[in-house]
């Protein structure tokens, strides 16, 4: 009886090991594939991360450019005003030249 029950474990032992084995080959694999997953989530984050540093870099040097484009405006109108009060007066002054040639 002895023989037999020990037949019997030995044989349970021997059937439940390539299951076991199967299964662990399973797991291992779906544990790969769960690997090269996160590499995958990780490589694709760093290259988000790398361009979102270049794009805000880029948004940087164009405020920068924006904020000399509206300064020179800003001096250009002012240049303009001093202009246009220039022309003014320029214009005063030859309407009055003309006008005393005129008169004599």
């Amino acid at each position: 009886m002895r023989i037999q029950a020990l037949s019997v474990l030995i044989l349970i032992a021997m059937l439940s090991q390539p299951a076991v084995a199967r299964n662990i080959m399973n797991e291992q694999a779906e544990a790969a594939t769960a690997r090269d997953a996160v590499g995958d989530a990780m490589s694709k984050l760093s290259d988000l991360t790398q361009k979102i540093k270049s794009q805000e870099a880029l948004v940087a040097q164009e405020q920068e450019k924006l904020k000399q484009y509206q300064a020179e405006k800003a001096q250009t109108e002012k240049d303009l005003e001093t202009k246009k009060m220039i022309f003014e007066q320029k214009s005063k002054i030859l309407d009055e030249a003309w006008k005393q040639r005129n008169d004599y």
